[in-house]
């Protein structure tokens, strides 16, 4: 599969191109890792692509990128790994981030999600989120941004009705809001500002929230 790397090919496989599984093969190429962001959206089961060609592996240590069987394995540096949970797949233990890290990273870089629209229809499939745990996260974090764009995803209705957000919890995130605009999801002199957040946002974001 990769400098070594193999798998073990069934007989009635030989000389074709034998199946296995992304994630089974992704959690062999660094240790430790965790899956993120569009990929922990799949393990998660709430992803809204079915079919998505890239997987993200987070980890300290670095791989180089490859591809195999049509599909890329990306690395993405994280030096201080946090907000991991245990998951099977295929009946086998993955490493994966929980709910809430998931949903800071996807915000935190919608291009790894798929973009705004494939992140946001997927991330608002999530039954339910701690509220307390994100909050946390996001100090520990410490990017002034991400708390503009978090309040902001928050406070759109599907989400407060989804994930039980109180105005409290909205207030507490509007008093991290800083003077500085930030943009979220589009090309800078490009979109709307939602003054509220200091978030300048696409255009069309209404259409592209449209959950189905």
């Amino acid at each position: 599969m990769r400098r070594g790397l193999y798998q073990v090919v069934p007989v009635e496989h030989i000389g074709g191109e034998p199946p296995f599984d992304k994630f089974l093969l992704g959690r062999k190429l660094v240790s430790p890792y965790h899956f993120s962001h569009h990929s922990a959206l799949e393990i998660h089961g709430v992803a809204n692509a079915t079919i998505f060609n890239t997987v993200y592996i987070s980890s300290p240590k670095q791989f180089r990128r490859f591809s195999y069987g049509g599909i890329e394995y990306v690395w993405i540096r994280k030096r201080d790994p946090f907000g991991i949970q245990r998951s099977l797949w295929q009946d086998k233990e993955v490493y994966v981030s929980d709910r809430e890290k998931t949903i800071i990273d996807c915000i935190d870089r919608v291009d790894l999600a798929g973009g705004f629209e494939e992140a946001f229809k997927s991330m608002i499939s999530f039954p339910s989120v701690n509220l307390e745990r994100l909050y946390a996260y996001l100090q520990r974090i410490g990017k002034k941004g991400l708390f503009h764009k978090i309040g902001f995803l928050l406070s759109l209705e599907d989400a407060r009705k989804r994930w039980d957000v109180d105005q409290a919890f909205i207030f507490g995130l509007r008093k991290e809001v800083g003077e500085k605009v930030y943009y979220f999801a589009t090309g800078k002199g490009r979109g709307k500002l939602v003054k509220e957040w200091n978030l300048i946002v696409p255009e069309n974001l209404e259409a592209m929230m449209v959950h189905g």
